[in-house]
């Protein structure tokens, strides 16, 4: 079965400061969530986020658990879901914020919106011809496959899996890469003291 994404989530378009955005603070009081993060070839965690400080009247904006974010501009409409974090976390700039509700669950709409089928549906409803855009009226229209709540959660579960070992992976070539530098470092010290 399927259904419009308006029929089974509600939308909402993070904070653009029209002026200038709030620069990287040490002390700030959100963490700030940018497209840029979405489109890193390495895993998204909230904790390699920069710390921004925020006006009050925008905290409301912060990300709940279960919020599905995708962009709304660029080349990439990588979706990702945010799980929940220590901090709030702000989501800043041309991102759109999904929020499900049943018959949808969140970590399966991450799973379809990423897939090959999903992505052309999306390419081609973009907007502009310089800078691409999905806006909030073309995301609500987009047509989603809904199964049963069983089997979204199967699937979930396997993408979730999928998504361990591609950190796992990262993590493992963020050490050999490491290792190599140590190792050559160590070749070169041996090599000035036989010069």
């Amino acid at each position: 079965m399927s259904s419009k994404l308006s029929d089974l989530a509600q939308i909402h378009t993070a904070v653009v400061f029209r002026e200038q955005a709030p620069a990287p603070d040490p002390e700030g009081n959100v963490r700030a969530l940018a497209i840029r993060n979405l489109a890193s070839t390495k895993p998204l965690n909230w904790r390699d986020l920069p710390r921004v400080r925020v006006q009050d009247k925008h905290l409301d904006y912060c990300l709940q658990p279960g919020d599905v974010v995708i962009p709304s501009r660029g080349d990439y409409y990588k979706a990702w879901l945010f799980e929940g974090a220590d901090e709030p976390v702000f989501p800043m700039g041309q991102l759109n914020v999904i929020r499900t509700q049943l018959p949808l669950d969140a970590r399966y709409l991450v799973w379809f919106l990423n897939q090959k089928s999903a992505q052309v549906k999306i390419a081609s409803t973009l907007t502009g011809t310089g800078i691409k855009a999905l806006t909030k009226t073309a995301l609500l229209a987009l047509s989603i496959e809904v199964p049963s709540m069983t089997t979204q959660r199967r699937i979930a579960e396997l993408d979730q899996t999928t998504r361990q070992i591609v950190a796992i992976r990262h993590r493992l070539n963020q050490l050999d890469m490491e290792e190599i530098a140590y190792l050559t470092q160590q070749v070169l010290r041996e090599g000035d003291l036989h010069a």
